[in-house]
């Protein structure tokens, strides 16, 4: 785990609003957010940067959730970050095993949802 008290986060979502939402959520509970709306920036970040948890939209334009999934869990450093998916398109069990996260959280995602599942992967990942 990075220095921080609480996590080090990367947010990736295109919606300005919501993003904006989850960034000021995250903060407010002690975390440390860097944030992108976009797919690209996000392997930018996750190249250059590290991180504790990664919350993912999975519909991005250009580089999508799912294929930044994929380079995350082929490059190193990264294959074991937890993930938390934040989507609005429908998933079954078995589409959610594939892609590897530690959880869902099924759009619109009430900010107090999304606090309380980075704790948990969080303090999951602390043991």
């Amino acid at each position: 785990m990075t220095t921080s008290a609480m996590g080090v986060i990367l947010l990736v979502e295109d919606d300005e609003a919501t993003r904006g939402m989850f960034e000021t959520a995250l903060s407010g509970a002690g975390h440390t957010v860097h944030s992108t709306g976009s797919g690209a920036g996000a392997l930018t970040r996750l190249r250059s940067e590290p991180f504790d948890l990664v919350v993912l939209d999975l519909m991005l334009p250009g580089i999508t959730g799912p294929e930044v999934l994929d380079a995350m869990h082929r490059g190193p450093g990264t294959a074991q970050l937890p993930v938390i998916v934040v989507t609005g398109a429908t998933l079954n069990q078995r589409e959610l095993g594939s892609l590897n996260v530690v959880t869902m959280l099924r759009k619109p995602v009430d900010p107090d949802d999304l606090v309380d599942a980075v704790s948990l992967a969080l303090h999951g990942r602390r043991e």
